[in-house]
């Protein structure tokens, strides 16, 4: 088990748990009123099953820590780890999303911002975060990028930049 170096909370916006909230409430406001005025119960049942899947699947993608380690970052979500090694990783950098970014397929703002985004100044990349305000961006040797966010993610990025600096130090010797 690695090490860790940092670990941060992934904090949710107040747009993103207004559209949870609300949506949760219009998914089950939906569901209840088919109860009631339908008489087909199979309906109603998928209906529900649907809600409980769609709301299953979001627990394995929204983010909750981004944690850093002596040999990896970490994405903690409530139901996986998404590992990204450090001997993967080119490039850190404070990114914001800006408001010509596009969702290609996600979630945004529904449990946070989790999915493939694009932007034309970045390009293509896949988001982790609870707050724009909070992110910075991850450029992989694969060409692959991810825009992280937590709490106070100048440090995190900073600690990530520090990490990788010393673990190329240590390759080269």
């Amino acid at each position: 088990m690695d090490k860790t170096i940092l670990k941060k909370r992934v904090k949710l916006s107040g747009w993103s748990i207004a559209m949870t909230i609300l949506t949760m409430a219009f998914l089950i406001g939906i569901c209840v009123w088919q109860f009631h005025k339908t008489e087909n119960e199979f309906f109603c049942w998928l209906l529900l099953g649907i809600i409980v899947v769609w709301s299953f699947c979001t627990l394995f993608y929204s983010p909750v820590y981004i944690v850093l380690t002596e040999d990896s970052i970490n994405v903690e979500t409530m139901m996986r780890v998404r590992r990204i090694p450090i001997d993967e990783i080119v490039s850190v950098k404070i990114c914001e999303p800006t408001m010509s970014e596009r969702r290609i397929c996600g979630s945004g703002g529904y449990f946070g911002y989790f999915g493939w985004f694009s932007e034309p100044s970045i390009g293509k990349y896949f988001a982790y975060y609870g707050m724009s305000s909070q992110t910075f961006l991850i450029r992989l040797k694969s060409g692959r990028q991810y825009m992280l966010g937590c709490i106070n993610s100048k440090e995190m990025a900073k600690a990530l930049a520090d990490r990788l600096t010393q673990h190329l130090k240590t390759k080269t010797l």
